[in-house]
Parts: C-alpha cells; sequence; structure tokens
C-alpha cells in the first residue's frame, strides 16, 4: 500500500492508514524483537524464540592429544564439527526427543531470548566434559528475499540453514562481555526455512553459554516479509517434487501373494540417481529380496511362478538371470547376449523371446544421404529382430530377419504362436507409415498376415482363451471402424480407442463406439474375462471395467483423481496401481478385483510432505459465445482469504491432451498456489477425453478457436472470482503450449507477462525442422501444408505476428530440444528484440524437449517463479540475482 497520492503527497486519508500500518507493526516488534540499525531502510531483526535442546555430553576420543600424521591433534573445533547428529532430512519441534549417548534423551523445548537478544543455553558453570547444545527456529518467508545473518556468541559454534552448514565459528573468547561475531549473507526463496545452531562448550571455561541470532533487513525488503516460527510446516517447493523415494511402478506377482516395486531417488547435490527394485509380502510388506546396489534391471514376474528374472550388463554383453523367491535359487538362463534390446516369458514359461539390435551402416558418416525423414532420428538406420529361448535346453533360435524391424507384441495362452508387427515409411499418404501386423506359429514357424499395409498402426494382445485379440489403436485403425464423427470431421488419431479382433473370422469390433474416455492401457484378465482399462476422462485419469459378456463399461473406484501404470496378477483378482489426488501426492495401490476394493500399498511421498500444507483445488467450467463446455480447476493459495485479492496464474496446453490432475510434473501448480497465486487451469476443444468431436476439434485448428476459448475463460473466470486481481494475471504453457502462449501474445494484451517453454512460432518451420514435426503435423494439420494452407502456417504463426505482441514474454528451451528445435524461441526472440518489446530467452544447455538434469530443472523452475514475482508482485529481486545485470 503506497502512503502517498499519484503526486506523492503525504495525505489525511493515508495518515489514517500510516496509523494502521504502524499498529501491526507494533505486534511484529513485540513478538520478533527488532532493533533498528539507525541505517536508512535498513533494520535488524532478532530472533527471540527458539527451541532448544542440551546440553548434551560428549567426550574427546582417547588419544586426541597426540599429535596425527600431519601433526595435529584432535582440537575443539574437530569435536564441534563432528557429526553427532545427523542434520539432513531433520526438522526439529517442540516436544520431540533425541536419544543421545549413554541412552540418554534429550528434548527439544521452546526457550525465549532475554532483553538483550541472547538465548542462554545453561547456567553459569564449568562442565566435567565437553557439553553440546542445539538451537533451532524456522524462518518463514513471504518472498524471495536476500538477507546478512548474524550470529554472536563467546563460544564455538556451526550454523546450519535448511541442513546445509553455512558458518562456522572456531574461536572462543574468554574475556567477560566480548562476544565472537560470524556473518553469512542468505538468500531465501517463499517458504519456511530451518536454521539451526550447534555449539560446544568445553570444562575449562566459565562465561555465560549464550547465543544470539539477528537478520539484517534492508529495502526493499520489510520486517513482516519474514517471520520466525517454531514449526516446520511450509508449502510445496520443487525439492519436494524433486527429492526423497518415489515410486515409478508396482507388479503383483502371478499368485498375488508378493510385489515387486521400483524405487527411483535423486543424489543432489549431484545430478546423479539411483533406481532400484526390492520384492515384498503382501500381507506384511516384509522385503523378500533387494536389489538395491546390484546393477540389475528389467526385472519380470514369470507369467505362473513366484520367480523375478532380470538382468545385468557388463562390458556391453547383457545375461539374463532367474530367481525363486520361495527358495531363493539363482540360475543363468543365458549369457554373453550383444545389444540386447528386451525379453518376454511365454505363458508356458517353456521360452523366453527376446530382441536383438543390429547397428545400422553409414549412421556415423560425416557426409551422410538422408534416407527419409526419419533417418534424421539417432538409431533410425538399426534393426531390432526377435529370437527364443528354450529355457530347458539353452537352445537359442533366430526368429525374424530382413530389412524391416520386428516388434513382439504378444505370446498366445499355450505359448505357441506370436504377434508381431512390422512399420515402414511411406511419405506418400498420410499418416506417413504403414503397417503390417502377423501371427508366427513357433513350432512350424509358419507366418500368417493379420493386417497389411494399415495406414493407422495398432497395439495388440491375446485374449485369455487365445481366439481373439485385444487391439488399441486410433479411431481411424480398421479401416476407421471406430470413428464416431459427424460427417466430413477428420478423426485425431490421439485419442485411442479399443478393439476385439476375431482370429477366426478376421471380424473386429470396436468396443469403445460410444465411450468417450480415450484409452490409454488396456489388459485382459484371464480370472474374470473382464477388460480392464485406464483412461484418460477429461482431466481425470480412470479405471474402466468391461464385461466382455455384457458388452458394458462401468468405472471402478480407484480412490484417486489421477490413476497410473496398472498391473494385473496373472492368476489372482489382484491388481496395483499409483494414483494421487490434484492436491495430495502419489501413493501405491492394491485392488482386489472381484471385491472392488483398494487400500493403499505404500506412500512414501507421505514422509516427504510430511509438513507441507495444500489449499483447495476447486472444479469451475464455463460455456463459450459459441455453446461448447470448456472444462478447467484451479488451485488456492493455503492461506486463501476470498477478501484479498490475488494475482492469477492461467495454464493451457491446447494440444491433443488434457492438462491432468497429476500430482507433480513440470509445472507443479500447487507450488505456484503456495507462492500466492490462484491458478486457473483449462482444458480447450481438440483435447483427448472428451469424446471424439471434442478432440477433432484439434485438426487443423492451430489455436484458431482455441485462442478465443482461452481469451473468454480468463475473462469469464475473472467475472466470476472477485478474488483473481485482472491488473496482475500471468499466462504460459509448454510444447504446443508455448506456441499458445507466443499466439495469445498477438491476440490480446490482458496478460501482465507469460512464458514459452518449447514453444512454437513458425508452424512450417517446425513442420520441417522438428524430428517429428511433419508426423504429429500428420494429424494436427491433415492435408495441410505450407504450400497449400496459408491460413494456417502463416496466419497462425506468432512470428508474422510479432509486431502485435506489447506483454513480457519469456522464452525458454533446451538448446538440444529436438522435438521442437530451439529456433522456434529463438527467432521469436530476434523478432521482439528487434521490435523493442520486452523479451527475455533462456537457452539451458544440454537439455532436449523436457528439462531433466536436477541442478538444471531446479533453476530453470526457479526462472519461470522469478519471471512471475518480477510481473505478477512487483518483486525484480529474485529475476535480477537469477540473471544480473552485465555490461556487455
Amino acid at each position: 500500500m503506497s502512503l502517498f497520492n499519484k503526486n506523492g503527497i503525504f495525505t489525511t486519508q493515508n495518515q489514517q492508514s500510516f496509523i494502521i500500518i504502524m499498529k501491526k507493526i507494533r505486534i511484529i516488534l513485540i513478538v520478533l524483537f527488532t532493533i533498528p540499525l539507525g541505517l536508512m531502510g535498513s533494520e535488524r531483526l532478532v530472533i527471540s524464540t527458539w527451541l532448544k535442546t542440551g546440553p548434551m555430553e560428549l567426550k574427546f576420543p582417547v588419544f586426541h592429544d597426540t599429535e596425527n600424521v600431519e601433526g595435529k591433534t584432535f582440537s575443539a573445533t574437530n569435536l564441534l564439527t563432528f557429526e553427532h547428529l545427523s542434520l539432513e532430512d531433520y526438522y526439529p519441534r517442540e516436544g520431540m526427543d533425541i536419544a543421545w549417548l549413554k541412552g540418554n534423551t534429550h528434548t527439544w523445548e521452546k526457550d525465549q531470548s532475554n532483553e538483550n537478544g541472547y538465548l542462554l543455553i545453561d547456567e553459569l558453570k564449568v562442565p566435567d566434559n565437553p557439553e553440546a547444545a542445539y538451537m533451532a527456529a524456522y524462518l518463514q518467508t513471504e518472498r524471495w528475499m536476500e538477507s546478512k545473518l548474524e550470529i554472536k556468541s563467546p563460544y564455538l559454534l556451526e550454523v546450519y540453514l535448511n541442513g546445509e552448514k553455512i558458518a562456522t565459528k572456531a574461536t572462543i573468547e574468554k574475556e567477560e562481555n566480548t562476544m565472537g561475531t560470524i556473518t553469512h549473507d542468505i538468500k531465501l526463496p517463499r517458504g519456511n526455512h530451518l536454521l539451526m545452531i550447534k555449539t560446544l562448550r568445553l570444562p575449562e571455561e566459565g562465561l555465560e553459554w549464550k547465543v544470539m541470532a539477528n537478520l539484517e533487513i534492508k529495502d526493499p525488503y520489510l520486517i513482516s516479509d519474514l517471520k520466525p516460527g517454531l514449526t516446520p510446516q511450509t508449502t510445496k517447493d520443487i525439492l519436494h517434487v524433486m527429492d526423497g523415494k518415489k515410486i515409478s511402478r508396482v507388479d503383483p506377482s502371478p499368485d498375488g501373494r508378493f510385489y515387486a516395486i521400483n524405487y527411483r531417488r535423486s543424489l543432489p547435490p549431484s545430478n546423479d540417481s539411483e533406481t532400484w527394485t526390492e520384492i515384498k509380502s503382501f500381507s506384511d510388506k516384509r522385503v523378500i529380496e533387494s536389489f538395491r546396489h546390484s546393477r540389475t534391471s528389467r526385472h519380470s514376474w514369470l507369467p505362473k511362478t513366484n520367480a523375478v528374472s532380470y538382468i545385468t550388463t557388463r562390458d556391453g554383453k547383457t545375461t539374463l538371470h532367474l530367481h525363486h523367491m520361495e527358495n531363493g535359487q539363482k540360475s543363468i538362463l543365458m549369457e554373453g547376449i550383444e545389444n540386447f534390446q528386451g525379453y518376454r516369458w511365454s505363458p508356458d514359461e517353456k521360452s523366453v523371446f527376446y530382441l536383438i539390435r543390429e547397428e545400422g551402416s553409414g549412421a556415423d558418416d560425416t557426409m551422410r544421404q538422408i534416407k527419409g525423414m526419419q533417418d534424421r532420428l539417432p538409431g533410425w538406420r538399426n534393426r531390432t529382430f526377435l529370437y527364443q529361448l528354450d529355457v530347458n535346453s539353452g537352445i537359442k533360435t533366430r526368429l525374424t530377419y530382413g530389412n524391416i524391424s520386428t516388434s513382439l507384441q504378444d505370446v498366445s495362452p499355450d505359448g505357441e504362436k506370436l504377434v508381431f508387427s512390422q512399420s515402414r515409411p511411406d511419405y506418400l499418404e498420410r499418416p506417413y507409415h504403414k503397417h503390417d501386423l502377423f501371427i508366427l506359429n513357433i513350432q512350424s514357424m509358419e507366418v500368417d498376415t493379420l493386417l497389411a499395409d494399415q495406414r493407422w498402426g495398432v497395439s495388440v494382445q491375446f485374449s485369455p482363451d487365445g481366439k481373439k485379440l485385444l487391439a488399441t489403436g486410433g479411431p481411424s485403425a480398421f479401416n476407421r471402424a471406430c470413428e464416431n464423427l459427424p460427417e466430413g470431421t477428420i478423426a485425431n488419431n490421439y485419442d485411442t480407442q479399443a478393439y476385439i479382433f476375431d482370429l477366426e473370422d478376421r471380424s473386429v469390433k470396436c468396443i469403445t463406439l460410444d465411450f468417450k474416455p480415450s484409452v490409454s492401457s488396456a489388459h485382459w484378465q484371464s480370472t474374470d474375462n473382464h477388460i480392464y482399462l485406464l483412461v484418460t476422462e477429461k482431466d481425470f485419469r480412470r479405471l474402466y471395467k468391461y464385461n466382455t459378456r455384457r458388452e458394458r463399461f462401468t468405472m471402478v473406484d480407484t480412490g484417486v483423481e489421477f490413476a497410473s501404470t496398472a498391473r494385473f496378477a496373472g492368476s489372482a483378482n489382484t491388481a496395483t496401481y499409483l494414483g494421487n489426488q490434484a492436491n495430495a501426492p502419489q501413493k501405491a495401490y492394491v485392488m482386489d478385483l472381484r471385491r472392488e476394493r483398494y487400500s493403499v500399498l505404500e506412500d512414501t511421498e507421505g514422509y516427504n510432505y510430511r509438513h507441507v500444507e495444500f489449499g483447495e483445488v476447486k472444479n469451475w467450467n464455463f460455456t463459450t459465445s459459441t455453446g461448447l463446455e470448456i472444462n478447467g480447476r484451479y488451485y488456492l493459495p493455503p492461506d486463501f482469504d476470498p477478501d484479498e485479492k490475488y494475482p492469477l496464474i492461467v495454464y493451457y496446453y491446447g494440444g491433443m491432451s488434457p492438462v491432468s490432475r497429476a500430482f507433480g510434473g513440470r509445472y507443479p501448480f500447487n507450488i505456484w498456489a503456495g507462492h500466492g497465486y490462484v491458478v486457473y487451469v483449462l482444458q480447450p476443444s481438440g483435447a483427448i477425453g472428451f469424446g471424439q468431436e471434442f478432440s477433432a476439434a484439434h485438426v487443423n485448428n492451430w489455436g484458431i478457436t482455441v485462442a478465443d476459448e482461452i481469451i473468454e475463460g480468463t475473462e469469464k473466470f475473472l467475472e466470476a472470482h472477485p478474488f483473481a486481481d485482472p491488473e496482475r494475471i500471468g499466462c504460459g504453457g509448454a510444447s504446443y503450449g508455448g506456441f499458445m502462449t507466443m499466439l495469445l501474445m498477438t491476440r490480446t494484451d490482458m496478460f501482465t507477462a507469460a512464458f514459452s517453454h518449447a514453444g512454437i512460432s513458425n508452424i512450417a518451420s517446425y513442420w520441417g525442422e522438428g524430428y517429428w514435426g511433419y508426423s504429429y503435423s500428420a494429424e494436427a494439420s491433415a492435408g495441410s501444408f505450407p504450400w497449400n494452407s496459408p491460413e494456417i502456417y502463416v496466419d497462425q504463426s506468432p512470428l508474422f505476428h510479432a509486431d502485435k505482441v506489447t506483454t513480457p514474454l519469456l522464452l525458454l528451451t533446451g538448446d538440444s530440444d529436438t522435438n521442437v528445435p530451439p529456433g522456434e524461441s529463438i527467432q521469436m526472440y530476434t523478432a521482439l528484440k528487434l521490435l523493442g518489446r520486452p523479451v527475455e530467452l533462456i537457452l539451458v544447455e544440454g537439455e532436449d524437449h523436457h528439462i531433466l538434469t536436477y541442478n538444471k530443472r531446479i533453476k530453470w523452475h526457479h526462472t519461470i517463479m522469478a519471471w512471475w514475482a518480477k510481473y505478477l508482485q512487483d518483486q525484480p529481486e529474485w529475476w535480477n540475482d537469477l540473471y544480473p545485470e552485465k555490461n556487455y
């Protein structure tokens, strides 16, 4: 709030506001104990309330006064810096106990500083042995800020911020009223930060054991921006997304008694990570076997037996192992396999079918003739072929050969037949591939062609009786058998459908013809003969059951808004899956398919998010001026007050897929909301999950109607939600959503700031240069090309309308992006710079379409957050710290 009018005059009305503000500040002064420095625009905040534990007795090691090989004795500083208590992921709370040496227990207790700002650790005395004490306070920041931390004490101490040591005081002041001082400049993103101090008292010292900590607050920061406290409650941040043990997959054993669970964990501060698999019992979660640090991968249950196979690779050669879980017996099935690409068991467990890669020639030539657009892709000249291992005899057989790669689709229930596919380019007909599907009799080596020269391919699996195939593919597969559209409408073949193919009469039935959700995965379960489908339904990911006898779909309640990686036991009514809510992290679940009852199997993220508070997520839909309903949802800050005004961020994709309710991801809306924004996510027309007619709107649109839907949706959201500030609106998107951001900037000036990650500025250059530009455009721009459709390639390309952009625009891209080449961002940047418009370009070195490297991902995320803070909260300091002005 400004205390002056627009002419800079301190008015009577503003005087009243000043009195109210000063009353609030007096309250803060009492709680936080601030001391003015006497410098204009600067104050010190003395932390007056602490958590404290100790004193705790320590001992020097034996021979501590004997010089080591470097001529040094074990000093008091060595005792201080020794890690008695690990502070990694340690968050003290009042009343929490610490188990100490000799069975002693100490408790974290609340304590107050004295009138001079010092926390007294213990009464004045000379102890018999060295003693340590810990003190902790949480620093809750309402914005990104920087400060100078000052610590005063006559004793030795170490200072930690968020578990990282930032300062050490290695001197002891022995004169009364003499205080040693250490300082450290700190930078605090919005959130709750743990300040911990470890201090040491030695037997020969007799001074008061006390410590003071204060922070210098300079303009433009305010005392009210930083609030010390005693609890670790916070909002979600990027480290919650990146760190901690994550579950990536759960597979039940054939009989449903055990499960294999895959974990992943980042290893900061490096960019490394570790992945591993454990085998556990469903009944008690007991670990049967852990493959951590074993360098094993591709773990797979056998179809009938509680045994796990896996591979190890050394010097480019692969070994396939077998491990029986119940008796612990281990064996090697085959070894020394080069260019191994994957494997699958036959249902009778008599064979293993595996793929071998054959290296293509000329791929590394310095002067290389390109054999079609796909030849630009690394490894396209390589081919993969199918082999069989007879488990009993160890005999290997090559099953396929030729100049086209073989893809194994499935093995028949009796283990006697394979269904496999081939795909080859055909640049003369959309979508520029032709697909063949074959069935192979393994004993006779006879091949039967099921499908030939299909423009749209399918993935298939055998039915439990082996008489049919369950297929998934676009609506145009099987000669358009699943298209359900008005005449003349071109289908969106990213809207996946499900089919049943009869192997005897070769008939095809589309089972999802009148089913609006889009199929993500499908499984034909042998125990009940039902087909289970994970589907995209609007912005949800749900599980449906198709009763093959009644030919009817029913939704299976999974207890989550977004389910993924569903896996099914071979001979038991057991399924596992991962799932989350929009404002609650992912858990692993197990379900009894017969009773349709689920329970939480593991919740590793519960620990990671144990101190995090979330705001509400609410649905909000609107009807466009053309009568189309557009779905959406919005995220509120955890401390939301409907009487306050909040900056608004609008997010969309606008392409083939809706913006799902997945909890994590590259754009975690809970983090944005935790920074004080209202986040509105909408699903413009063209997305799958709303029915074929809705998804078909994407074809040949390229924002023609979608831009209007986003603008209209934002206007109506503001009208319906007075807490959203119309003067502070940001928008952003990535990939196709980045294209939509650039396009929106040419259509409206309603947004205060925007970001585009890996966006398309020139549809024609993306179409011709991106690895998948022409093939994606086969669906998105069906029949439209730069030479026949300037209304798309020129009129809808933001680059050709850059002169209309006035909104500050942040362009980000990996400099090695092969999907949307970085030139798409670079040429838009060039145009806007030449036009004198506010624009920034950030190139992320060595990254492709997604920013995956740990430390780069964090800075990339902070860049977006700092951009929002600069323009939506009038706080440019974070951005200036990340990207300071240089005199180039």
